[in-house]
């Protein structure tokens, strides 16, 4: 799955693949520009984390760690997580894609 989210008024993009709970999961705070800027990262079958969570309390998670980290001025503190609207091309999936074709 690649998709975009915003947390704290900031917009990252996710990028994950691996089945629920055992997922690597890569994120990038995307700047004002459009730029790409700091990433973190979990590997959620070898790092400690909750495998029963969802994915969105661990991108809430990983953005709580990389938002100090990165020391990134963030546009509103009190946001929430919610996801961006958007085509998501891939969802994360047990070893077989399926994409839909137009």
């Amino acid at each position: 799955m690649v998709r975009e989210f915003e947390y704290q008024g900031e917009t990252f993009r996710v990028t994950a693949h691996g089945i629920h709970g055992h997922e690597e999961i890569f994120i990038v705070h995307i700047e004002e520009d459009g730029v790409e800027g700091a990433e973190i990262s979990i590997d959620r079958m070898t790092e400690e984390n909750d495998t029963s969570a969802p994915i969105e309390d661990i991108l809430v998670m990983l953005c709580d760690k990389l938002i100090p980290q990165s020391e990134i001025k963030v546009q509103n503190p009190a946001a929430p997580f919610a996801w961006r609207a958007g085509n998501v091309v891939f969802e994360v999936h047990d070893g077989l894609q399926n994409r839909d074709h137009d």
